[in-house]
């Protein structure tokens, strides 16, 4: 049965040569990938218990298992005037949130945007919740396959978020030791954003969101 209001997160960060991933309901593996291939110096794999909790506490919410069907060849992701919209509210806050840490504003980049709503797509689609996708892809090949060359780059997720700023304020809300989306956030290293949002009745969460970040070569 569906959760329709259920709040889950994930997140995977990449920063510099070091890997850090956390996930909130479900829990993410750990990977290790750098910008150019190679192996990182150290690898930091954090696991999180559960999901912020909201101030009406949800029904709590629990991996999609991965889809046993074939692969589905969803359309390509195209912006629109409604994914704009989103995705400037969703820099508004984020960038409100950094400028409290003296952190630079982040810059809006199409290419990150456009790997953010191939992911949301592909995860409600094929009925998934994870930073790789059940074919492999990981973030990282698809912030390259948008065409963007990254020197450091990580990427938030989540589902079942009503709007751009109950995500963003999630992210920002979390509390040490399980604060991963809210250090990416608060990155001052990272650069550019991309932000996105898709929709799929009858999914099990129904909304699904990326957050991508990073910073060019």
């Amino acid at each position: 049965m569906r959760r329709q209001f259920a709040y889950v997160l994930a997140l995977v960060a990449l920063v510099a040569l070091v890997v850090t991933i956390a996930g909130c309901t479900p829990v993410t593996a750990g990977i290790s990938r750098s910008s150019n291939g190679s192996s990182p110096q150290a690898t930091v794999v954090a696991k999180t218990g559960g999901a912020p909790t909201p101030s009406s506490p949800p029904s709590r919410a629990t991996a999609t298992p991965i889809s046993t069907h074939p692969p589905r060849r969803a359309p390509t992701p195209t912006s629109s005037p409604a994914q704009a919209s989103l995705a400037s509210r969703a820099l508004a806050r984020t960038n409100a949130y950094r400028s409290q840490f003296n952190c630079p504003p982040l810059r809006e980049n199409a290419r990150l945007d456009q790997a953010a709503l191939a992911h949301s797509q592909d995860m409600a689609m094929h009925g998934y919740f994870d930073h790789n996708s059940p074919s492999g892809q990981t973030p990282w090949d698809r912030i390259h396959a948008a065409g963007y060359q990254f020197s450091m780059a990580a990427e938030n997720i989540a589902a079942g978020y009503p709007t751009p700023e109950a995500v963003i304020d999630a992210f920002f809300n979390e509390t040490p030791p399980n604060d991963g989306h809210r250090r990416n956030l608060l990155n001052c290293a990272l650069r550019d954003v991309g932000f996105a949002y898709f929709y799929q009745k009858g999914s099990e969460y129904g909304s699904y969101w990326t957050q991508d970040f990073a910073t060019p070569l």
